[in-house]
């Protein structure tokens, strides 16, 4: 027993010595062979570096260095290559094929490779990939197992590499141990981009048999838990907002032209996707389909899984994937509650309002195609929109067309919280993110629309706090540039204008919306006690962008300066007049306005000014009319007022002429200048002015009427000065001064040179 036990020692001790030389011992007397053999074996040129042997575990020759040329049709980068820092090759032989004196390769396993599947010509175009020949049946039935371990896997086309290639890859090809049980095929890879270095976007396994004859496959792909955000970044290169995890698991079974395709896959943690049931579980879908590896083509279709009823199906087609890549999805919705979609949308990169609310089901189908058209229809029903801060709008039917990148919503009706009822179309460019919107409605409460956050400023319309409002509104964003249109007719419209003491009520008016640029016309408005038409417009590019032309029946001049008291009255604070500045609104500065008035009845105390019109220029605190005229005690006035408003009391300055006015029997002609300052009263106790006058056939009450009667006046109320008369009776002429006397009466004194003549003349 002994020296069979000296002799099993002394064995393993021989082999164990020999397996710690045999890596030292150069081979290169083989590498010729081995390379011929690796030619047969693969039907590519090989160039091999240095051979050494190994015996543990079980005899081999490793190769430092390996190259696999490829086929000078398809490219010039090689099919395989390593580098000695990176790895290296083991052969091992089929010990049957050395007890007999050849040398058969039984495996090859590559550490460290890069492996380039590459197809000739662009990728847009038809072309070979350089794997065709090896699946080929002549070569299948006589390639040794292949294992490569920790490779890379790149795609190319013609000499454009792929962005996207396989890292860590470990992939094990056995020819089959017997008769009809086919090839083992063992893969797990992480999918990577080479502009994002060192990062995995998602890890995946593909295991299972590919027989020969007939060629059929049975396999299992299994997609890693990886994250939404990592998938996005393999297809689009940038993560996006993304949030949650994907897996899949798929069985496929078939002939290679007709591969069916089930398992389920599952997507978990997407931001308020516990609002689908079950809570917590996410969302599992189960998946079916076929692949035929013979045209290229791909079906998937995927429903909700087991006992979650979620009514919705997506479908998945791809043709050409190897060549000349075609594909599309189509998603069909049942009843779908709308919520959840509008969440994932924003996740997925949407840009909607925050905390955009949607509520209903959606029916329909859409599908999408790698061209990025998309395309269908689909209905809500019973829905509501909810816009933050605003009470949500309400609809029982909505339809919406994809088509040529756009989104159509076909007119609408929605219905507000204060049961009104509009009419609602839009079209949405889907690339270039232009929105063109029109709400239609025959009555609708300003309110409503105010309510409205993202409707709220509708030029003019913002400034309008209660009322009615019909017509159209077009809303037109094209990226760059937002701004609204329409054509309206408002009613009852209660809006506040500064510089009034009372909102503005129009009873009726036509609205045109251009922009920032509108137009009120067909006015019936009323501030205060103040009723009147007119039309006014806003020009937001002239200088004076505040258009008026306003027509009033009656005035009462104090009622008109009660409405513009804002204007008018200021009081200064306590700081202000102290240091005496004068405070002014930011509205009062910034005013810039122009247009006509025209009032055919003005009454100042108790007297009646008919036909007044003037051309009316507001500048900040400079007002003016100019061109006026008017009707005064049956004279024609014309003339020019100017209001200064900087102070904390209006100065009133007026220049004009008055045209034969009635006065003691005859006609009185005048012009001058006339200031005062103030309000109310104080307009009266300071009222100053200076000019001339000319009168003919007037009758101060003597033998007979004054031919002529002319001079120059002053005056600070209640007291009037007249000097320079000159008056004619037929062929006398006189001169003279004139003054009113405490009874409020006007005493002429008038000479011809001998005598002297005392006229007193009626108030």
């Amino acid at each position: 027993m002994k020296l069979p036990v000296k002799i099993a020692i002394g064995a393993v001790c021989a082999i164990g010595a020999a397996a710690l030389i045999a890596p030292h011992i150069a081979a290169d007397q083989y590498g010729h062979r081995l390379e011929l053999a690796l030619e047969r074996s693969l039907g590519r040129q090989v160039d091999i570096g240095s051979v050494h042997f190994a015996l543990l575990p079980l005899p081999a020759l490793t190769v430092d260095r390996v190259t696999i040329h490829e086929d000078p049709a398809i490219g010039i980068e090689p099919v395989v290559y390593i580098q000695a820092d990176d790895g290296g090759m083991e052969v091992r032989p089929a010990l049957s094929s050395l007890l007999g004196g050849k040398f058969v390769i039984a495996s090859i396993t590559l550490k460290g490779a890069t492996v380039n599947l590459t197809k000739s010509g662009p990728a847009a175009e038809w072309g070979r990939w350089n794997f065709a020949s090896l699946v080929s049946r002549r070569v299948m039935t006589s390639t040794p197992a292949i294992h490569v371990r920790g490779g890379r896997i790149n795609f190319k086309f013609g000499d454009e590499k792929s962005v996207v290639y396989l890292n860590d890859t470990d992939l094990d090809i056995s020819p089959p141990l017997a008769a009809g049980r086919g090839w083992r095929v063992e893969c797990s890879a992480e999918a990577a981009r080479t502009d994002r270095a060192n990062t995995s976007l998602g890890s995946f396994t593909l295991k299972g048999r590919w027989y020969v004859d007939p060629e059929r496959v049975d396999m299992d792909l299994t997609l890693e838990r990886s994250g939404l955000g990592e998938l996005a970044t393999l297809f689009r290169g940038q993560p996006g907002d993304v949030h949650g995890t994907v897996s899949s698991r798929l069985h496929l079974g078939g002939p290679i032209g007709n591969i069916g395709m089930e398992g389920r896959l599952t997507i978990e943690d997407v931001h308020r996707w516990d609002l689908l049931p079950p809570k917590g579980q996410g969302w599992p879908l189960d998946i079916r389909g076929r692949l035929d590896l013979l045209s290229q083509q791909v079906e998937m279709e995927s429903s909700s899984a087991g006992s979650v009823a979620l009514p919705l199906t997506v479908r998945f087609r791809a043709t050409d994937y190897l060549t000349q890549p075609h594909w599309g999805v189509e998603f069909t919705w049942n009843r779908f509650p709308v919520g959840p979609l509008v969440e994932l949308a924003r996740h997925m990169g949407a840009q909607m309002p925050p905390r955009l609310e949607l509520g209903g089901s959606i029916d329909g189908a859409l599908t999408y195609s790698g061209r990025g058209s998309l395309q269908g229809e689909v209905a809500l029903h019973d829905g509501s929109v909810t816009i933050p801060d605003s009470p949500p709008l309400k609809f029982q039917q909505a339809q919406v067309l994809f088509d040529r990148g756009h989104a159509r919503l076909v007119p609408a009706v929605v219905e507000t919280a204060d049961q009104d009822r509009a009419r609602i179309d839009a079209d949405y460019d889907l690339d270039g993110g232009a929105l063109n919107l029109t709400i239609g409605t025959d009555a609708m409460k300003v309110s409503g629309l105010r309510a409205q956050v993202a409707l709220a400023a509708v030029p003019w319309l913002e400034r309008v706090e209660s009322g009615q409002w019909g017509g159209e509104l077009r809303y037109r964003y094209d990226g760059k540039i937002a701004e609204w249109q329409g054509d309206l007719h408002v009613s009852d419209a209660h809006l506040t204008v500064p510089g009034l003491a009372d909102p503005l009520v129009l009873a009726s008016a036509h609205a045109t919306i251009d922009g920032a640029r509108v137009v009120l016309d067909k006015m019936d408005a009323q501030a205060g006690k103040l009723a009147f038409a007119g039309e006014y417009r806003y020009e937001p590019d002239e200088t004076r962008p505040h258009r008026l032309r306003l027509r009033a029946a009656q005035v009462d001049a104090a009622e008109l300066e009660a409405e513009l008291a804002p204007a008018l009255h200021r009081d200064r604070g306590l700081i202000a007049r102290a240091l005496g500045r004068s405070s002014l609104p930011e509205w009062l500065e910034a005013r810039a306005a122009e247009g006509t008035v025209q009032i055919d009845d003005l009454a100042i105390g108790g007297t009646h000014v008919e036909g007044v019109r003037g051309r009316v220029v507001w500048d900040g605190t400079h007002l003016e009319v100019d061109g006026v005229q008017a009707k005064v005690a049956g004279g024609v006035l014309n003339g020019r007022l100017a209001v200064n408003l900087r102070a904390p009391r209006p100065v009133y300055r007026f220049s004009g002429k008055m045209k034969s006015m009635p006065w003691q029997s005859g006609k009185l002609d005048a012009d001058g200048d006339a200031e005062t300052s103030g309000t109310g009263l104080q307009l009266l106790a300071n009222l100053t002015g200076d000019g001339t006058f000319s009168s003919s056939g007037v009758d101060f009450g003597g033998s007979a009427p004054w031919k002529a009667v002319a001079g120059t006046y002053s005056f600070r109320y209640p007291k009037m000065k007249l000097s320079g008369i000159t008056a004619r009776t037929g062929e006398d002429s006189y001169t003279g001064t004139g003054a009113t006397q405490d009874d409020g009466k006007l005493l002429l004194v008038l000479s011809d040179g001998n005598k002297e003549m005392r006229l007193t003349v009626p108030r």
